[in-house]
């Protein structure tokens, strides 16, 4: 038998993201994707495999008997079989939040980092991972020291406290994102209590109102005022790939050859974009791509 092949791949915003949930929450007409447990933001893979399959589609690249092989056939013969690529969510490893007492700060949490560990031991990576530190609710975990005596996140003040361990994990990291931001990585690193970093996460999601001008008189429509969420630049996500053996008998190249033929066409080296979500015509949602190879972690 075929065995499937697997890659973890790394996205960062480097725009304004919006995967939105469909319906509206409290005072947030357009909210975005979250996880029902946890309140994490996420992009789900039905999202994911959406931007995929647009990128494959319009790339060029790929002729369509491949596409139709990984992705499935369209509406019209959907029921001839399914496609072989199964694609996970984008699930949050690193949100970034300002900081009053400098630069803003790169922040995780232990639940997130020890997930992520999983993920990429799913994919086949053996990871040498130091055991994470135990974080106290009001501590702030950081590799590099910190001038002030308090560590602010939004609003939030954290007691910093030094922890060589968070220098090995930002070098974990450091596979998922491009390489001339390692150094900006490791300095910026901060990790807080589970507890905290959920609060962080509904809090320092920015929030955008929108309306709409009429065009004749240059005022606001009538009930044209809405406010929407969006996951900020600089957030970085991580999502999963997986091939199975080709369903589709007039293209039966092996998983692993396929995921290499998919990644390498559509992200090749300096060219790694992804545009993910809506509001594509006004810039949102491109995300750069960082495939992790085996040996890296």
């Amino acid at each position: 038998m075929v065995a499937m092949a697997h890659r973890l791949i790394g996205l960062m915003t480097q725009t304004p993201l919006h995967a939105g949930a469909g319906s509206a929450t409290e005072v947030i007409d357009l909210p975005i994707q979250r996880e029902a447990h946890t309140d994490w933001p996420c992009v789900f893979g039905s999202s994911m495999k959406g931007a995929l399959r647009a990128a494959a589609e319009t790339h060029g690249g790929l002729n369509e008997q491949r596409i139709t092989t990984l992705f499935g056939p369209d509406a019209a013969n959907a029921s001839e079989h399914a496609g072989n690529l199964l694609v996970s969510d984008a699930r949050l490893l690193l949100l970034p939040i300002r900081s009053l007492t400098g630069h803003y700060r790169w922040v995780t949490c232990p639940a997130l980092l020890r997930r992520c560990l999983r993920d990429a031991q799913r994919c086949g990576h053996v990871m040498d991972a130091p055991t994470l530190p135990a974080v106290a609710e009001g501590e702030a975990l950081v590799a590099r020291a910190v001038a002030n005596q308090a560590l602010y996140l939004e609003e939030f003040s954290f007691t910093p406290r030094v922890e060589d361990t968070l220098n090995t994990l930002a070098e974990l990291i450091a596979v998922l994102v491009d390489a001339d931001r390692e150094e900006e990585l490791a300095s910026q690193l901060t990790l807080v209590d589970d507890d905290s970093f959920r609060h962080l996460c509904r809090s320092a999601i920015p929030v955008q109102p929108h309306i709409r001008i009429k065009n004749d008189t240059k005022t606001v429509a009538d009930g044209a005022l809405w406010y929407e969420e969006n996951i900020s630049p600089d957030t970085l996500f991580y999502w999963t790939l997986t091939a199975q053996p080709s369903r589709n008998t007039k293209d039966e190249e092996a998983p692993d050859a396929m995921l290499n033929d998919l990644l390498g066409t559509l992200f090749p080296v300096g060219q790694a974009w992804l545009q993910v979500g809506g509001n594509e015509t006004v810039g949102m949602g491109w995300c750069q791509v960082q495939e992790v190879r085996y040996g890296q972690v």
